[in-house]
């Protein structure tokens, strides 16, 4: 794993930590607001968890497994 994977994987896991939920919870919270694009769920989970925009950007990154190099798809 890369330092920069590795990076990722930190912040993941400490907003996990801050908010009490796992990934599992959020992604079900991104898949129950019906909203599909990024930037929605990003401005979502900012508006709903207080996330910054940077933890917020990775974080859907995450629940969509994107690296952010290619469109998403659903």
């Amino acid at each position: 794993m890369s330092s920069l994977d590795q990076a990722v994987q930190t912040q993941i896991n400490n907003i996990q930590k801050k908010r009490g939920r796992s990934l599992a919870e959020l992604a079900a919270m991104a898949k129950k607001s019906g909203l599909a694009k990024h930037g929605g769920l990003r401005s979502m989970f900012k508006e709903k968890l207080g996330l910054g925009h940077g933890d917020a950007n990775a974080l859907v990154h995450a629940i969509f497994q994107s690296d952010g190099a290619r469109a998403i798809r659903r």
